[in-house]
Parts: structure tokens; sequence; C-alpha cells
């Protein structure tokens, strides 16, 4: 069980890959690990880079979801982009969580979009 140290870093790192990794495959938006946040002290460093949104990962036997958003939403108040804690416990599915005003915009927009689409055609 890694809960601290080297061995909890090495697991988080690699679920920040893995999520870059699966938002590239599965979306038309690059994403990377954010690695500055190794070198800047991370506050404002989303844990996935991307356009828009502020990802904070978690991984751990069993995470904190609520605790993972404050963090999002803390950082995401200094880059303006939009809080999403991304967490998974052991042996669980990965969770996406966000506050409900945002789901609503990012909705919003997948509407506008569906719409322009029908236009188009």
């Amino acid at each position: 069980m890694t809960t601290r140290g080297r061995g909890a870093r090495i697991k988080g790192a690699a679920f920040e890959r893995f999520l870059a990794k699966y938002i590239t495959e599965n979306t038309d938006i690059a994403a990377k690990r954010g690695i500055g946040q190794t070198r800047c002290g991370g506050s404002e460093v989303s844990d996935v880079d991307m356009p828009i949104l502020h990802i904070e990962a978690k991984r751990h036997a069993r995470c904190n979801i609520k605790r993972a958003l404050k963090q999002a939403i803390t950082d995401a108040n200094v880059n303006g982009k939009i809080p999403v804690a991304i967490t998974k416990d052991d042996r669980e599915e990965v969770l996406c969580t966000m506050l409900l005003d945002d789901w609503v915009k990012l909705f919003n927009a997948y509407v506008l979009f569906l719409n322009d689409q029908e236009n188009n055609d």
C-alpha cells in the first residue's frame, strides 16, 4: 500500500499520465501531464494540462473527493479554468466531479455544438 513518499508520488504520476493519454485518445483535445507542478510548487498547475479545465487528479485507496474538488477550485481561481476533480479509489471506477454550474456551462456548449451540426447538415 503506497500512502506516503516516493511510492505515492509514482502512483499519482502514473494516474496523471493515464488520464492525459485517455483524454487525448478519446477526445479531440491533446492533454498532457502538467509537469510544472513539480517544478513550481504546483498550486496553479493542473495535474493534467488542457485548455478550459483545471484537472486535479487523485489516486488513493479511498479518495476524498470533496477535498480534491476544493483544491481544484482554489487552483482554478488562479488560472481562470473550470475546476474538475478526477479520482480513482483502488479497484474502483474513475470518477469525474465538478460543480453543477460548471457542468451546466459545458453541457450548454455541447448543446450549441449539436445544434450547429444539425444546421450544417
